[in-house]
């Protein structure tokens, strides 16, 4: 049986968010899959127009001010 365009085997491919750091202004491309264990991890949540997301630690300067930007 040959796949199709609309015949993914693992679902559609996961939503990717813009992360900022508040205070070494690095940016990244967060996979929602990464976000979803943090969740888990941090209470500290930011709105963005996604909705509530979680303020993460920035891999660059290591403080928690990863914050998801439009």
């Amino acid at each position: 049986m040959a796949l199709h365009d609309d015949d993914v085997p693992f679902g559609p491919e996961p939503i990717m968010y813009n992360y900022r750091c508040k205070d070494c202004n690095f940016e990244s491309e967060m996979n929602e899959a990464h976000i979803d264990v943090a969740y888990g991890w941090t209470k500290k949540r930011t709105k963005c127009s996604y909705g509530m997301l979680p303020v993460l630690e920035c891999p660059n300067c290591e403080s928690m001010t990863f914050v998801c930007v439009d």
